[in-house]
């Protein structure tokens, strides 16, 4: 019984942590009026793949860092989920991660 109340605990703790975190996204970047325009829409696999071809890290370490992102998207404003993945991102394609020859970079170069 005591370590289903210590879940219990630990699940409410968490959910609270979620709620405040949530809250100070929401006081820093209040919803904007409607209607804006849009991003295109992209699937997470599209994503993953790009990230994969860009970065110098394995697509093991890619999906090992988008998979968190992934799985909590439902609970999350657009917006900061946005500045989560950017943050990914940034790290993916750290410009002082070497690269092996021939792999990763813009098909733009």
């Amino acid at each position: 019984m005591d370590k289903t109340r210590s879940k219990l605990r630990e699940s409410i703790r968490v959910a609270q942590w979620r709620l405040s975190d949530l809250a100070r996204f929401e006081k820093r970047f209040p919803p904007l009026p409607e209607p804006q325009p849009c991003l295109p829409r992209i699937t997470w696999d599209q994503l993953e793949r790009q990230l994969i071809d860009l970065s110098a890290c394995s697509s093991d370490e890619v999906r090992a860092l988008l998979g968190p992102l992934r799985s909590a998207e439902a609970g999350k404003p657009a917006e900061l989920l946005l500045r989560e993945l950017l943050i990914v991102i940034s790290i993916l394609l750290d410009e002082d991660i070497p690269r092996q020859d021939g792999e990763g970079g813009s098909i733009m170069t």
